[in-house]
């Protein structure tokens, strides 16, 4: 009896730990191949703040609220409800106001305050793994996620790649996405398309604490597919990630660099010291992260 209980101990403890480990997200922006276990669910919230343009005042928090759900060994479900506050004020290289999250239009004082809160949209995220980054040499994910809301409809679609190293302490990751977007503006219906890589390194340096760094490079084009090149920004910044059993944090920070490529009129029009404003980027973003996972995986019930 007492070795049956100890091994049930064993297995308890193993599974509630691949429950805790499972959902963590120890990047700010960056996707990772492991996936919940089935059965188990995951609360989480994201503030993504976008700071600071060429002068003035300018703030973006896009909220999220998200509940993902394990659907078998292989499958991740999970459903977003989206929300934002912008608050701009002459912050754009010309002095006029606008940015990322702003929608002014002709009867608008482009030189004033511009303030709102507003829902965005809904969204759903599938996750499909192919290769687990515990179990075998790489770990290899295919992302979906379509997002439908008053102003806005986007599809975005990623390839995720994982490997550790270090008994699972080192995490390099890699995402490399698409998506297409469709906006309903005061000045017009605009499409554009978003070609990004990301990469990034994750270290566990001590217990329960995890810190990295993480680059992007964003592509953005005029309309649907890749035919009208807009721009090219890159991104460079740190990542601290805390877990417990009970819940996880993740703050990361990334700088725009000052190595811009801007394709078109109206994108140079917008760049100021070799970054891009506008209706672009901001200078800095920053994203907070918090998890609580729930639920008890199927092959550990009654």
């Amino acid at each position: 009896m007492r070795r049956h209980a100890t091994a049930l101990l064993l297995a308890a403890t193993l599974g509630w730990s691949a429950l805790a480990s499972a959902g963590e997200s120890p990047f700010g922006w960056i996707y990772t191949a492991d996936i919940h276990p089935p059965g188990t669910y995951e609360y989480e919230h994201h503030s993504y703040l976008q700071h600071d343009q060429v002068g003035g005042d300018y703030d973006y928090l896009i909220n999220q609220e998200e509940l993902e759900y394990g659907v078998n060994d292989k499958f991740q479900l999970a459903g977003y409800l989206n929300w934002s506050y912008v608050d701009a004020y002459r912050n754009e290289p010309d002095g006029m106001t606008g940015g990322p999250g702003t929608d002014i239009g002709m009867d608008d004082d482009p030189f004033g305050r511009y303030r709102k809160t507003r829902f965005e949209s809904v969204s759903v995220e599938a996750i499909w793994q192919i290769m687990n980054p515990l179990t075998q040499p790489i770990g290899f994910a295919l992302y979906v996620e379509p997002e439908i809301g008053p102003r806005e409809r986007e599809i975005e679609i990623r390839a995720i790649v994982q490997k550790n190293f270090l008994d699972d302490r080192l995490i390099l990751a890699a995402n490399a996405w698409t998506a297409f977007e469709h906006e309903d503006s005061k000045m017009g219906p605009m499409q554009e398309t978003m070609l990004e890589l990301d990469l990034g390194a994750s270290y566990r340096f001590a217990d329960n604490w995890s810190a990295g760094i993480e680059a992007r490079n964003h592509r953005e084009y005029d309309g649907y597919w890749y035919g009208n090149k807009a721009h090219s920004a890159w991104f460079l910044g740190p990542n601290l990630h805390y877990a417990t059993q009970r819940w996880w944090l993740t703050a990361a920070w990334r700088h725009q660099l000052p190595v811009v490529q801007a394709f078109t009129q109206e994108q140079r029009d917008v760049v100021y010291g070799d970054r891009i404003y506008g209706d672009e980027h901001s200078r800095n973003e920053f994203m907070l992260k918090i998890g609580i996972p729930f639920g008890t995986p199927r092959d550990m019930r009654q």
